[in-house]
């Protein structure tokens, strides 16, 4: 990792970007030299270096203080100057908010290893996935671009895997059960890409229940969620992308969603759907939207013990109906029976998911009243559910990967 602070010249500052048009952008001299040498790895193909210096130059836009997802909340008043900082896949840079609404670039760390790393799978990347025989492979995809296929199959993973080829692995049976993919076969057969962030265990869910029902707020995934925007605007000329999350890839698809709607960016040729989302799919919904992708009759599938997942699906329900023209009130109200029953069949095993898994004992304050209110909802239905089905179901919900594998043997 180098660092620009021990870097020391006294000369002129030089600008970097706006010299004719939009805010000036200069840069200090202690910060000159790791630019510089990302200017030089981005000309020389370096796709990640290219997007930290355009993110950099991006503040030509004079879009600091807008809704960007990627400059740390909250100014740092020194001296009477506004100080904030950009977060950036692998870079942390220091900016200066000057009296002419121009910007200056205080320091610049960058770990110019990071590239390196992203092929290791130690860094979020974009990965290639194909079947030989009965096994997934997985390669790594350094321009960052989905295969310019039509109908293209794009999953964005959770960060709980612990390598990208056992990721593939466990990616391709979820994205075979989401509506919009084509099914198992056309997914063995024509493989697809993944979004992979690592190192950051489960995204989202009741144990980071703040940053679930705020995805958005979650600063671990602003990094992968600005590479998967990167790759969604790329490919934004093919047709019928299909981008698909699984569990807590749902929070790094609404980060990167949220940035390409701020920049006035439509993906209306491409469809996207959530597999058992663990980060609030409400707010995934009025992304999705505000980019113009399309969805299938679901807009997600959550088990009927995701309460993350349940959660907020009122409110996708109710939006839906008001932006889409074919979401009809026949629509709308078949799902809110769907959902209905969701809800019952959630608070007739809760007592057993919580004594078997600690649920009560995890669960935030704010969400036990929730749990309660199912467990009384369902005991006033008065279903019963079968010990083998609980079973299952509570095998299906907790341990998703060792279930997919028991159920490809049948």
């Amino acid at each position: 990792m180098l660092d620009t602070n021990s870097h020391k010249h006294i000369r002129r500052e030089l600008i970097i970007a706006g010299q004719n048009s939009g805010k000036p952008v200069s840069i200090t001299p202690i910060a000159e030299p790791i630019y510089h040498e990302m200017v030089k790895l981005a000309r020389g193909g370096n796709y990640w270096a290219g997007l930290c210096v355009n993110g950099v130059h991006s503040l030509v836009n004079g879009r600091l203080h807008q809704s960007n997802i990627f400059v740390k909340p909250g100014a740092v008043l020194k001296d009477g100057r506004e100080e904030f900082v950009m977060i950036l896949p692998g870079c942390k840079v220091t900016v200066e908010k000057l009296a002419n609404d121009g910007f200056k670039v205080l320091y610049f760390k960058a770990d110019l290893n990071y590239f390196e790393l992203q092929k290791l799978g130690d860094e979020p990347g974009l990965y290639r996935a194909e079947k030989a025989g009965h096994k997934w492979t997985a390669e790594f995809v350094k321009s960052g671009k989905a295969l310019a296929k039509d109908n293209r199959l794009v999953a964005i993973g959770d960060g709980n895997h612990k390598r990208y080829k056992l990721a593939a692995r466990d990616i391709a049976p979820r994205l075979a059960d989401s509506p919009i993919s084509g099914g198992a076969t056309f997914v063995d057969t024509v493989g697809f890409d993944f979004h992979y962030t690592p190192k950051l265990g489960s995204l989202g869910g009741l144990k980071n229940y703040k940053k679930a029902i705020n995805p958005n707020s979650n600063t671990d995934v602003h990094a992968s969620a600005l590479l998967l925007a990167k790759t969604m605007y790329d490919a934004r000329k093919i047709n019928g992308v299909r981008w698909v999350s699984e569990f807590g890839g749902s929070a790094v698809l609404t980060q990167a969603m949220t940035i390409l709607a701020a920049q006035g960016i439509k993906l209306d040729k491409h469809y996207v759907f959530l597999y058992r989302p663990t980060s609030a799919p409400n707010k995934a919904l009025e992304a999705a939207q505000a980019v113009g992708l399309k969805l299938d009759r679901k807009f997600s599938n959550p088990h009927m013990f995701d309460v993350i997942g349940n959660q907020g699906q009122l409110s996708v329900i109710l939006k839906r109906l008001k932006h889409e023209k074919d979401y009809t009130a026949f629509k709308a109200s078949a799902d809110l029976i769907s959902q209905g029953k969701s809800i019952q069949g959630l608070g007739t095993t809760v007592a057993t998911v919580a004594g078997g898994v600690g649920l009560s004992m995890a669960a935030p304050a704010a969400v036990l009243p929730y749990l309660t209110a199912l467990g009384a909802t369902a005991a006033l239905a008065g279903k019963v559910i079968g010990g083998a089905v609980i079973g299952a179901n509570v095998v299906e919900a907790n341990l998703p990967a060792f279930y997919d594998r028991v159920k490809s043997k049948f």
